[in-house]
């Protein structure tokens, strides 16, 4: 089975059995999947169903690891290239990806857990996209006039609650993603991209919108906004990006690299505010 999707402007090719059966039933990647696959030209090769064991790799060493819901994820660097990871508490993998830099090709084994399915391809998308300038980051994104506002902030601190605020009293605007838009760098100019990875909010758009502003959120009792520093904005904006990226000495000159063009143009805000009405129209107010 072979698919071919368009995601942020870099065109993916699926290949694989099982797997990918389980992935064309998650209704998400149906607006990325490109129906006249006649000469287009191939970004990202990604092979399903591989034999991707850490045995056969040389030269394995681990830069970083963490835990969610029970489940251990390891990202390392090799001889042969980068390898990703995911195992249960009890030492049964889940599903591997090794990543091979020199040629965008991308194998990952087989899984049958779709959620674990969906994380997978967002880490078998996001190594080789890095290096097209394509970079994931976690935040919320508001489209308001043809252009994007993503709101960033650790988990739980309200994005989300913030963007439906936008949503019913500001107008003319809508949800572009509400976990994990991407960012595309075009010579100066920065864009955000709707992605088949939306969290818990389906919202699957397959948009390239030019970015506006971003916004670092914080719960307070009042409703306060203020434009950063270069500096803070750089302690605003670097968080959101995918820690495990940042551990690799190669991936942060990327993340760096789209720092640096994020800053040359773009506002950044601090909104420290409170879940209401009065938030989103000092944001619009404040940006627009």
């Amino acid at each position: 089975m072979r698919k071919i999707y368009s995601i942020a402007g870099l065109k993916v090719e699926l290949s694989g059995e099982s797997t990918m059966q389980q992935l064309t039933r998650l209704p998400e990647f149906d607006v990325f999947e490109i129906d006249d696959q006649s000469e287009v030209n191939i970004d990202i090769f990604i092979r399903m169903d591989e034999n991707v064991d850490a045995a056969y790799f040389t030269e394995v060493c681990h830069v970083h690891r963490f835990n969610v819901l029970d489940i251990e994820h390891s990202f390392s660097t090799c001889k042969e290239g980068y390898l990703y990871e995911m195992h249960r508490q009890d030492g049964s993998k889940i599903v591997s990806v090794i990543y091979n830099p020199h040629s965008n090709d991308v194998l990952m084994s087989s899984c049958n857990c779709s959620i674990s399915i969906k994380f997978a391809m967002w880490i078998a998308y996001s190594l080789p996209a890095v290096k097209e300038k394509v970079l994931p980051i976690h935040a919320s994104t508001i489209v308001k006039d043809s252009e994007a506002v993503l709101f960033l902030g650790e988990s739980g601190t309200g994005k989300s609650t913030h963007t439906r605020l936008w949503l019913q009293y500001i107008e003319n605007t809508y949800l572009l993603n509400d976990d994990s838009p991407l960012l595309r760098i075009e010579g100066d100019k920065i864009f955000v991209c709707g992605s088949p990875w939306s969290g818990k909010t389906h919202c699957y758009r397959q948009e390239i919108v030019p970015l506006k502003a971003m916004v670092r959120l914080s719960q307070y009792p009042e409703n306060k906004m203020s434009c950063s520093s270069k500096l803070n904005s750089i302690g605003a904006i670097y968080p959101s990006f995918p820690p495990f990226l940042a551990y690799d000495g190669s991936f942060s000159e990327k993340i760096i690299y789209c720092l640096d063009k994020i800053l040359k143009d773009t506002p950044v805000y601090e909104l420290k505010c409170r879940p209401d009405r009065q938030a989103a129209e000092v944001a619009y107010t404040t940006i627009y």
